[in-house]
């Protein structure tokens, strides 16, 4: 039978069908409308429950400055703590309400129980505060502030259950919700890793020193998760579907933060490498240092707002639509005799060659040709939309490679010192590791050493940052020249140095050093005056025959070393001092 006389044969099952199908999709639609509802609700609790992370985290900012404070601790330290702490109970609180509607939604019962065993840590970790700045300040051991500051930074990670959870519900109602919700997590936690960086510097400002081996690890690990996260949240943000409120809290983050706030950061990193002067208390420090930091919730704030908005328009669309279909479906049974008529002429013939076209584009041969349109209808918008769609398809193409250009360009910046060109210190770290690893499978010995550039802050002040950038550069040409193929080289911050060389022993070792200080020694800086100054350096080495295969041990000791040079009189090399029998026994175990 030919296909215009079962046309109208179909016509009263087509009705049938159409009115199925219209409740088919008021219920799908309705459906999701309730699952919109559902993902909005969800955001607004994940509001809640970073907002009592939040206050756990402005919490730390006066209680550093209260472990760092003289006693009797000054009036409006004790009441910026308890107006702190009152925040932090309020913002619990209210987030406590809410948690019985998301066990009984989540069947995720423990929620309560977590909730009430994270607020007993909270005020574990209050007592512990309040014991250690009661002592007097020349009796709070490094260890004691160390302590309640990290029982303190633990808190915020009990809460982190809690808000994947609300995460999830809200990405799993609305996946579309999906970049909001993890940058506004991206932006938490960001906010967190910047308030433990500042904690990091209590012990050191409290005591008025410089910053132990130890703390400078712990600082530059913080510093590198900081800068992940900026990038993955850049990566996030930065799309053409944000609105002005986001891209605006994002500008104030960069202005504040990470201009801002990173000056005050390093100028204290300087000093704790230094001399230990910072001129400024806990105190004093969290005053400048975190209403830079909060603006971050700014943004947090604009990208769940805008996840709510989306959720709302999501179920205003709905709505819509639940209305629209039944009017379409009534419109759709009144057309269905004059649309028979028109289907034969203008469908199905301009279709079949479309469909040969949807075929080859669907093998990926973009080059197929498409049937011309008969009528300016809706047909010729389908052959127009393949059209569309074989054109993105080929800038989509085009848009992947350089995706994935961009994506190895980033990664090798990330691995490099942007001023010398080395390697930076994370990616020394990971090369000297894969290093140790082999050096411990096959045997061999390897020499460490640490050094920086003699007087470099007495450099910077006579002659200039540019002198100084001069010199970090001229000293790694040399490095670059004077290490063997094999060896491995990083610029471990300010002025420091770091190289490891491999199947090297003590004597090769302090030969290599000696000759790299001298080459070092004799080559001069040149400076925007046209004078010529000299630079020398400090080294101090180590090798594995004493010190093991363990690579924080090594750097331990080399910088030991280094500073023994330094205290030695500067421009020479020192060697780590030998274990004893018991240590050296002990390391290699440890090894």
């Amino acid at each position: 039978m030919r296909l215009s006389r079962l046309l109208p044969l179909l016509a009263a099952p087509l009705a049938a069908s159409s009115v199925a199908l219209t409740a088919y999709l008021s219920l799908s639609t309705w459906q999701g409308e309730v699952r919109a509802g559902q993902a909005s609700q969800a955001v607004e609790q994940l509001r809640r429950a970073l907002a009592a992370a939040e206050m756990v985290s402005r919490e730390r900012g006066p209680t550093n400055g209260m472990l760092g404070d003289d006693l009797p601790a000054p009036a409006e330290s004790i009441q910026a703590l308890a107006d702190a702490r009152a925040r932090t109970d309020r913002a619990w609180s209210a987030l406590a309400q809410e948690l019985p509607d998301l066990a009984a939604r989540s069947m995720r019962s423990d929620s309560i129980a977590r909730l009430d065993a994270a607020r007993s840590a909270l005020q574990a970790a209050r007592a512990e505060v309040d014991r250690t700045a009661s002592r007097p300040k020349d009796q709070r051991t490094p260890q004691a502030i160390g302590a309640a500051v990290r029982d303190m930074v633990a808190l915020v990670p009990r809460l982190a259950p809690l808000v994947s959870l609300l995460a999830n519900e809200a990405q799993q109602s609305l996946p579309e919700l999906g970049d909001d919700v993890q940058g506004a997590r991206l932006t938490a936690e960001l906010r967190e890793y910047a308030g433990l960086l500042g904690s990091q510097f209590t012990a050191a400002l409290t005591r008025r020193g410089r910053f132990s081996s130890g703390e400078r690890l712990a600082i530059e690990r913080t510093r590198g998760r900081v800068d992940e996260l900026r990038f993955l949240l850049e990566l996030r943000v930065q799309q053409p579907r944000h609105t002005a409120e986001v891209l605006r809290a994002w500008s104030q983050v960069q202005e504040h933060y990470f201009v801002a706030a990173s000056h005050l950061v390093q100028r204290v990193i300087t000093a704790g490498e230094s001399d230990g002067d910072f001129g400024l208390d806990p105190a004093q420090f969290a005053d400048q240092y975190v209403p830079e930091m909060n603006v971050m919730f700014g943004l947090r704030d604009a990208l769940l707002q805008h996840a709510v908005m989306k959720a709302d328009a999501e179920r205003d669309r709905a709505r819509r639509l639940i209305a629209l279909v039944g009017a379409v479906s009534l419109a759709l049974l009144l057309g269905v005799a004059v649309g028979i008529a028109l289907v034969n002429r203008r469908v199905l013939r301009p279709l079949a060659g479309t469909a040969e076209a949807l075929t080859a584009l669907a093998q990926n041969e973009l080059d197929a040709p498409l049937p011309r349109p008969q009528a300016d209808d809706e047909m010729a918008a389908v052959i127009g939309a393949v059209h569309t769609l074989r054109q993105q398809t080929q800038r989509r193409e085009e848009l992947e490679q350089e995706r994935d250009d961009l994506i190895e360009r980033l990664r090798e910046q990330s691995n490099s010192d942007f001023l010398t060109g080395l390697p930076n210190r994370r990616a020394f770290h990971v090369a000297a590791e894969r290093e140790l690893a082999r050096a411990r499978r096959h045997g061999y010995a390897v020499t460490a050493m640490l050094f920086d550039i003699d007087n470099f802050k007495s450099f910077n002040d006579r002659l200039g940052h540019a002198a100084g950038d001069r010199a970090l550069t001229d000293v790694a040409q040399v490095v670059r020249r004077e290490m063997r193929a094999g060896d491995l080289v990083g610029r471990y911050g300010g002025e420091e140095f770091v190289l490891l060389l491999s199947h090297c022993e003590r004597e090769r070792g302090l030969q290599f050093a000696e000759r790299l200080r001298a080459a070092i020694a004799a080559t001069p800086i040149g400076c925007a005056s046209e004078t010529v100054v000299p630079c020398t350096v400090s080294i101090g080495v180590t090798d594995s025959i004493q010190h093991g295969l363990a690579l924080e041990t090594l750097l331990s000791k080399a910088d030991s070393a280094m500073y023994r040079a330094k205290q030695g009189g500067r421009n020479r090399v020192e060697f780590a001092p030998v274990n004893s029998p018991a240590q050296a026994s002990d390391e290699a175990t440890s090894n």
